[in-house]
């Protein structure tokens, strides 16, 4: 309870508020104590609880930060026989904190939920949290459907579409993590002299390569004969 943001109440507390609802005139009334930073940091923030803090949507977009997305890029970056294992820690890890062991190392992947401890309100809350790291829309009935975490993790291997990286998309990826890193980086005369010269020789360096290559092709055309260039184009676009 204390995870999902509701603090105990005293029995003093608790006879007050009942005090206070029976004499007043809302007609439904809950008198509970919220802890709303718990609640926050909720996977799943409840409905109910929307008009009290940030929701952990509104909190990514504003962020920019889209687990989901990440978790695609960091499968999409894996060899595909070794996704399987990359979503078995995902899940034991979200298992873990919903039944506040210290670790994924201590769930058993091929042990039944209800083994483990899962009753109705955890199998939800599991639900909710790998929602959100994989913005998959999943059953209530998630963990009954699929009884273990192996079981489940065959259900998000084929929930998930991870698209292949071609030569580029690496590279990409790797120059969002430079401008993260100069967007981090203070101003500095030197600092900034030392960053922007080695960006300069680095783009300078990319360019004579593509120049280069681009130069021998076109020698190697300008050398072909008419018989091999209609043999390219037959290759490169299907014509015969």
């Amino acid at each position: 309870m204390a995870d999902a943001g509701t603090a105990g109440l005293t029995p003093e507390e608790g006879l007050e508020l009942f005090d206070a609802v029976a004499l007043g005139a809302d007609p439904v009334v809950v008198p509970m104590r919220l802890d709303l930073r718990a609640v926050r940091e909720l996977p799943h923030v409840p409905p109910v609880f929307g008009g009290l803090v940030r929701t952990t949507t509104r909190r990514a977009a504003e962020t920019g930060l889209d687990p989901a997305a990440a978790l695609r890029e960091r499968l999409a970056a894996l060899p595909a026989s070794e996704r399987p294992s990359a979503l078995v820690d995902l899940v034991c890890a979200h298992v873990a904190a919903v039944l506040a062991l210290t670790g994924a190392a201590e769930v058993d992947e091929r042990r039944a939920f209800t083994e483990l401890g899962f009753d109705s309100l955890t199998a939800v809350e599991l639900r909710n949290r790998l929602g959100a790291a994989t913005g998959l829309r999943l059953p209530a009935t998630l963990i009954f459907d699929y009884p273990t975490p192996l079981d489940l993790v065959e259900l998000l291997e084929e929930g998930l579409v991870i698209e292949e990286p071609g030569a580029v998309a690496p590279l990409l990826a790797e120059l969002n993590r430079i401008e993260a890193s100069l967007a981090a980086v203070k101003p500095g005369d030197d600092e900034d002299d030392q960053v922007g010269a080695r960006l300069t020789a680095l783009l300078a360096a990319w360019r004579d390569s593509r120049a280069d290559v681009e130069a021998a092709a076109s020698d190697d055309l300008d050398d072909a004969t008419d018989d091999e260039v209609f043999e390219l184009l037959g290759k490169e676009f299907g014509i015969s």
